[in-house]
């Protein structure tokens, strides 16, 4: 190299795209690499000045990094960022994409003859798309999260080892008379009664120590008032995966829990006054019922009919108490399962309805999966027959058995049901709250709640198939012991 003259060629061995210009601002080298990345080749740039180089790669004629080197004109602050001087050299990013839509960081420098004796500049450019782009989508993400923090009602922070808050964002912080700019660089005691604020620095110690998540209510008293918080607490790794902070958040539950206490003291009550309202109805009705059941015997053809007509009216006032509280029962509890003998539990239930015409031929022990609850399935199936057939109702309860399930059939002659309400039937209420018409009340919605518990399947169908107005039968699977 000379003092008047470049050796072109060493500049075509750059790795780097790369070019020169003389103190003239003249194109004197263009690498090959260059050529590659903008398209433009060496012969139709070189020799030529007035901007040349840039309108081969922004497509404007303009200064760029090397003519500050050259202490030409400088480039306006718009098209670099990051720009950083070490010595003579310049080092910038560019913030205009090439002609071709690729991102440049580019360095500048003098050039020297061999004398030491400068001749003109050179620079130098790295692709830095896929950089920028990730920085624009981190800054996007950045964006969008503090977006969804600054619109969601919680506590935002960021606490290290010692207790000191690098970060903390609260919407709701202007009503409590809180500046969160204040509370950085402080610890919680300048934010919560002191015992909150140990808990808070013990917890973020815990995290950034074990690396395990801490989540737990606290409920205090601040701001004159009782409050609650959900406090959860995450790791928060640098670069190297190191543990260097705890990132939380807490969340006010103080409507929540009072809301919670207040449906718990609401249940309380109403469970009290369902017992003593079910308590006083049931003794009642027993005493009638046995009442009525003496009268009867000292009676006589249809006034001895009459009797037991309002007997059976009185047990079934009975039989919606026991509906009712066994629903409150399945409602809290989910009783335990074994084998039960549903040929015993039939027999029990058909016992209990004399003067009904109930058929049911079984053939010993049959053994279920269920609990001694089944006897309310037999129970209000037998109801139900009679509430919707009259006293002079036939019933058929049939059992078909086999190696895994025991099928349940109990068939009646009374209204029957029509095919569009077939598939409700076991619901409790219809969408508006009220009763659906030919629904059977609360009976078969606990024959329903309890076959789900045995694991089994129920379903209304015809006791003649494809006559709904001969009599219903509805059936069951059982899980066979």
């Amino acid at each position: 190299m000379t003092d008047s003259k470049i050796d072109v060629g060493m500049i075509d061995q750059f790795p780097q795209p790369a070019l020169a210009l003389d103190y003239d601002g003249a194109v004197l080298a263009w690498n090959r690499k260059l050529e590659e990345i903008t398209g433009v080749r060496a012969q139709e740039v070189v020799g030529k000045g007035g901007y040349e180089h840039a309108l081969a790669l922004f497509g404007e004629r303009r200064p760029t990094l090397i003519n500050t080197v050259l202490g030409q004109d400088a480039p306006a602050g718009e098209y670099y960022r990051n720009l950083t001087r070490t010595g003579e050299s310049i080092f910038a990013e560019s913030c205009t994409p090439l002609a071709n839509g690729r991102v440049m960081a580019c360095t500048a420098a003098p050039l020297y003859g061999s004398t030491g004796k400068r001749i003109g500049a050179i620079e130098t450019f790295w692709d830095i798309t896929e950089k920028r782009a990730a920085e624009n989508e981190l800054r996007r993400s950045e964006e969008m999260i503090r977006t969804m923090i600054d619109s969601l009602p919680d506590i935002f922070f960021t606490i290290t080892y010692d207790g000191t808050f690098l970060q903390f964002s609260w919407k709701e912080a202007p009503k409590a008379g809180i500046n969160p700019g204040d509370l950085i660089g402080k610890t919680p005691h300048a934010l919560l009664p002191p015992p909150e604020a140990e808990f808070l620095i013990a917890a973020a110690q815990q995290v950034i120590d074990t690396g395990q998540i801490v989540s737990q209510k606290r409920t205090f008293r601040w701001h004159g008032k009782d409050c609650a918080f959900q406090m959860m607490l995450h790791p928060q790794h640098d670069a190297s995966g190191r543990i260097v902070a705890a990132t939380g958040v807490a969340r006010d539950v103080t409507d929540h829990l009072q809301y919670e206490r207040t449906v718990q003291e609401t249940c309380q009550a109403s469970d009290l006054y369902l017992d003593l309202l079910g308590n006083d109805i049931y003794n009642t009705s027993m005493v009638a019922a046995t009442v009525i059941e003496m009268l009867r015997e000292r009676l006589t053809g249809e006034e001895q009919e009459l009797a037991h007509r309002v007997k059976a009216t009185i047990e079934q006032n009975i039989n919606i108490i026991k509906n009712v509280e066994l629903l409150n029962t399945l409602s809290q509890h989910r009783p335990s399962l074994g084998p039960v003998d549903l040929d015993r539990i039939i027999r029990d239930q058909v016992r209990r309805h004399p003067g009904i015409a109930v058929r049911y031929v079984g053939e010993g022990a049959c053994m279920i999966w269920a609990n001694q609850l089944v006897e309310h399935i037999i129970a209000n199936l037998i109801s139900n027959s009679i509430k919707y057939g009259g006293m002079n109702v036939e019933i058929e309860i049939a059992i078909q058995e086999t190696e895994e399930i025991v099928t349940l059939s109990v068939a009646d002659n009374g209204i029957g049901i029509p095919d569009h309400l077939k598939p409700n039937i076991f619901d409790r209420f219809t969408r508006n709250g009220g009763k659906k018409p030919g629904n059977r009340g609360l009976g078969l919605h606990i024959v329903k709640t309890l076959m789900g518990q045995y694991g089994g399947r129920v379903w209304a169908a015809d006791r003649v198939p494809g006559s709904s107005g001969e009599g219903a039968a509805i059936k069951m699977i059982f899980q066979r012991c």
